[in-house]
């Protein structure tokens, strides 16, 4: 039977989905199968309409593509790389490159102790249809494994590159640190004129007591494709996880954060900068859960949307009636330009304990208009006060990323896509 003669959208991605060799893929398609596609009326998806991804028929990514890859970042860092979501070793620098870590392709790892322990269990399917898609079939992905007290020398480039126009790509990473490891892991997806492909990633990360992560991720992809993106993590005590999101380009974006603050001072800082224009949609949507006494917590997220760009963020912060001394704080800033541009924003605080301090808040609004106008009565271009505006709003989020080398390369590329508003 063909996709032209059933009414359910699934169709076009079901037959990609099916005899997948992953574990539990099987439930997983049938979690598929039962799960409906979310619409206005689904509160978590109200202002993210992805029910136009399902009206077209994907191909299978092409994983031998002929690629040339961009230019190297410019400071030193482990590049891996992904082809159309398949690891791609004769293009990847060497995978040994430090004692006590591992890097390769999750494909080849699973039926390892480590990973069949963490493989699934911080980004259940529950009645989310995109994991359960992704849990059905993933293309490939990444395991990193850094073992106790290992401190991984130099950041982790994963770099995937998208060549294909239809493809359904669904890399799958999982990140595992043992007690008191560190590791900074960039993951960056390059690609053009490939807006008909879907990218619906699922990544999970372990962190054991004392460990540290930081993750940054750059969506900047020209006339890229669609990505549906979903980041569950597990913080036990003393850990410290960090992830910075910059959206330049793309489609349909949308950036999900699940976390678990799980032992006590476990802490998560989760910061975002969204440039957008045309027509891009980004959602950052992110849970922080303060399950057990004394974590913290903090998030700042700040876009400027224009023209017919819309942005949208809801982030929610979840403290267990146990999780005393809770310290949590959110929130989000927006400058529109246009009278087409939107914004949705929707911080909250969920608190059963009483001992805690939390705050969040969210501002919309344009450009300030006394601030404008003292830098134009003195000789500077419309153009260029709104660059040297836009840098001061947005510069208290990369100042939260600790590897400086990291926050130049972002700011020239959000100064090269200011540049275009």
């Amino acid at each position: 039977m063909t996709a032209t003669t059933i009414t359910d959208p699934k169709t076009t991605v079901l037959p990609l989905l099916e005899g997948s060799t992953w574990p539990n893929a099987a439930e997983a398609l049938a979690q598929v199968n039962a799960l409906p596609i979310p619409g206005t009326r689904t509160e978590a998806w109200k202002y993210t309409r992805v029910g136009k991804l399902f009206n077209q028929n994907y191909s299978v990514p092409n994983a031998a593509a002929t690629v040339t890859l961009p230019v190297r970042l410019p400071f030193d860092v482990t590049r891996i790389v992904f082809v159309n979501g398949h690891f791609r070793a004769d293009l990847s620098d060497d995978l040994k490159v430090q004692k006590g870590l591992v890097i390769d392709s999750l494909s080849k790892h699973l039926s390892h102790g480590p990973v069949k322990e963490h493989y699934g269990a911080n980004a259940p399917i529950n009645d989310r249809l995109f994991t359960a898609m992704n849990a059905a079939a993933p293309t490939d992905g990444s395991i990193l494994l850094v073992t106790k007290g290992v401190k991984v020398e130099k950041p982790i480039h994963m770099l995937h590159v998208i060549t294909d126009s239809n493809a359904l790509i669904q890399p799958r990473d999982l990140l595992m640190l043992h007690q008191d490891a560190e590791a900074e892991v960039i993951f960056e997806t390059v690609g053009n004129n490939v807006g008909g492909s879907l990218i619906n990633a699922v990544r999970e990360s372990v962190l054991g007591e004392g460990a540290c992560l930081a993750i940054h991720l750059l969506q900047n992809a020209a006339d890229g494709p669609s990505m549906i993106g979903l980041d569950g993590v597990l913080v036990n005590a003393k850990g410290h996880f960090s992830i910075d999101t910059t959206t330049l380009e793309g489609s349909l974006i949308r950036n999900e954060v699940h976390i678990a603050l799980a032992g006590p001072e476990a802490h998560a800082e989760l910061n975002g900068v969204y440039v957008l224009n045309g027509t891009t949609h980004c959602d950052n949507h992110t849970y922080i859960g303060h399950d057990v006494p004394d974590c913290t917590s903090n998030e700042l997220y700040k876009g400027i949307v224009a023209e017919k760009g819309t942005g949208v963020f809801n982030g929610k912060v979840y403290v267990k009636q146990d999780a005393q001394r809770t310290r949590a704080y959110q929130s989000n800033a927006n400058i529109l330009q246009g009278d087409d541009a939107r914004i949705f924003t929707k911080p909250e605080l969920e608190i059963y304990a009483d001992d805690v301090k939390c705050s969040h808040g969210c501002t919309i609004g344009r450009f300030d208009e006394q601030g404008m106008f003292y830098l134009r009565s003195r000789g500077v271009s419309e153009a260029e006060a709104k660059k040297m505006m836009a840098h001061a709003f947005m510069n208290d989020v990369l100042e939260r990323i600790a590897n400086e080398h990291w926050r130049e390369h972002l700011a020239g590329l959000i100064d090269t896509k200011l540049g275009m508003l």
